[in-house]
């Protein structure tokens, strides 16, 4: 019997329950909505989950609307859908666990006897591992950035790397990252997939604002991953050519003010090509960061005219290399 929480899966149904992650002071649980959808036949089990991230609320938003359109008829397996992977920084509509400021996309494995974050990333991560056979993580850059559509996985020549590298094929997606960056080293979809089990994520959309589009293709890429699973009948839509991503420059400002883009999510670039302005308070151009890398693409991009300090990160450059 599969249980995850409250939540028990039972044949041609989809149950709900809660998943509890933590305690609060006055010892009250700090709970995640979770559904689980089983059809009748046996199969594969997919965790798909969403806002690791607080404000990234497409991917919730997603999984909502494909348990609504899914027909368990023509499901062989199970779909376990975790609705907040962080809910204290979902209620908190932060990127970070308020209640010590890390982003507990950074931390996982986590620890059992780690910080409030770390023993929640623990805890998911222990949960996904022993109820799932892969993981579709959903992001959507947040308040702060807005993010084109790209799918990232980690493959370092594994069985289990190989295989994510098919799922995120699979997404519908048109930019697929192979990231083995070590400032990736402490997400979900990395360790998961150090652990044996393939692991994807997709991005698409943020910037304070959700689009349709962004809530259909993640949407889609659930889909995707079901059929690629063997999960729902049929072939995965996929992109007509994948755009390859290599190593990522997070680019910071030196100077405070008004961020005015120049490019747009998903955008190719090319050396020295400016990505947008800093304005001051008067109006004047105080900086213009430029593309430092031959070829590359627009991973993410902060919302435009958006009011930022010297530090903070304007774009996400992705490396090109190359196409398939």
């Amino acid at each position: 019997m599969l249980q995850v929480g409250t939540a028990t899966a039972e044949p041609n149904r989809i149950t709900r329950g809660h998943l509890e992650l933590a305690q609060y002071p006055d010892g009250g649980p700090v709970l995640s909505p979770v559904m689980i959808a089983q059809g009748v036949a046996a199969g594969p089990v997919l965790w798909v989950q969403g806002s690791v991230h607080g404000p990234e609320v497409v991917g919730p938003l997603a999984i909502q609307r494909f348990l609504k359109e899914l027909d368990l008829g023509h499901l062989k397996g199970t779909v376990i859908a975790l609705m907040l992977a962080n809910p204290l920084g979902f209620r908190g509509y932060n990127r970070n666990t308020p209640q010590d400021g890390i982003n507990m996309n950074r931390v996982f494995p986590g620890q059992a006897d780690g910080s409030l974050t770390e023993q929640i990333a623990y805890r998911l991560m222990e949960t996904a591992l022993s109820a799932a056979d892969a993981l579709l993580d959903l992001h959507s850059g947040g308040d702060l950035t807005i993010t084109c559509h790209y799918t990232l996985y980690h493959d370092t020549g594994t069985d289990a790397g190989r295989e994510a590298g098919r799922l995120a094929r699979a997404t519908g997606a048109p930019n697929v990252w192979n990231s083995c960056e070590e400032s990736l080293a402490g997400c979900m979809f990395t360790n998961f997939t150090k652990r044996g089990k393939p692991a994807v994520i997709v991005e698409r959309g943020g910037g304070a604002r959700v689009e349709d589009g962004d809530l259909a293709a993640q949407v889609q890429a659930i889909n995707g991953v079901c059929q690629a699973m063997g999960l729902l009948p049929g072939e995965p839509a996929r992109a007509n050519r994948f755009r390859l991503g290599g190593n990522a420059v997070h680019m910071k400002s030196t100077k405070g003010g008004f961020f005015v883009p120049l490019v747009a999510p998903g955008d190719d670039l090319v050396k020295d090509q400016p990505l947008g302005h800093i304005i001051d308070a008067f109006g004047d151009v105080v900086e213009t960061p430029l593309c430092p890398v031959e070829k590359a693409w627009v991973g993410s991009i902060r919302r435009p005219y958006m009011p930022i300090f010297n530090g903070d990160q304007v774009t996400e450059i992705v490396e090109t290399l190359g196409y398939e």
